[in-house]
């Protein structure tokens, strides 16, 4: 079932490389989308509604960022979407200059 949540902030078509920490293992995956908000996340790692995801984020710079995100839902097999949780002021920062180097708007 493809459940539809409204969306807050507008998302930009992005690819992102990140590094989960979910309770079935840590696994390599990819942001496919983001906004000030969340993201969605490309893979077939099998997660929960509401499991809290914690991930490193890996930017083309070299840079490294651990940030964690709260499952709102899923397309088993597929991917999940995630609503970020706890962000610090730098950290949001990193989300919004990531967005509009690439295009977006905030």
């Amino acid at each position: 079932m493809d459940e539809r949540i409204p969306r807050q902030k507008k998302r930009i078509a992005i690819s992102l490389t990140i590094e989960l920490a979910a309770a079935s293992g840590n696994r390599e995956a990819r942001i496919s989308d983001l906004s000030l908000d969340g993201c969605y996340v490309d893979s077939i790692t099998s997660v929960r509604l509401d499991e809290i995801i914690k991930f490193t984020l890996s930017l083309p710079t070299g840079r490294r960022e651990e940030m964690s995100g709260v499952v709102i839902y899923v397309h088993e097999g597929i991917g999940f979407g995630l609503r970020f949780n706890n962000l610090s002021d730098d950290q949001r920062m990193l989300i919004q200059q990531i967005i509009l180097t690439d295009g977006g708007t905030l």
